[in-house]
């Protein structure tokens, strides 16, 4: 799929907002809120473009749902 010149400027800085706003989100929710794909984030650190948050390991991925709080 390809995108408009205006598409990918959009994209490019809802992109930069949401990481400014939420350093602590993950790769898979900045796309979200983007409108685009994790590769295409990933493609364009590549072209420094933008610098992604680092990949969450599987502890913090658990911390942040709130099933990993136990039920007390």
């Amino acid at each position: 799929m390809s995108y408009s010149k205006e598409e990918l400027e959009t994209m490019l800085e809802r992109a930069k907002d949401f990481m400014t706003r939420k350093p602590k989100a993950s790769r898979a929710k900045v796309a979200l809120y983007a409108g685009c794909a994790v590769s295409i984030l990933e493609q364009w650190e590549k072209e420094g473009l933008l610098k992604l948050p680092p990949v969450l390991t599987h502890k913090q991925r658990k911390k942040l749902t709130p099933w990993g709080k136990g039920l007390y």
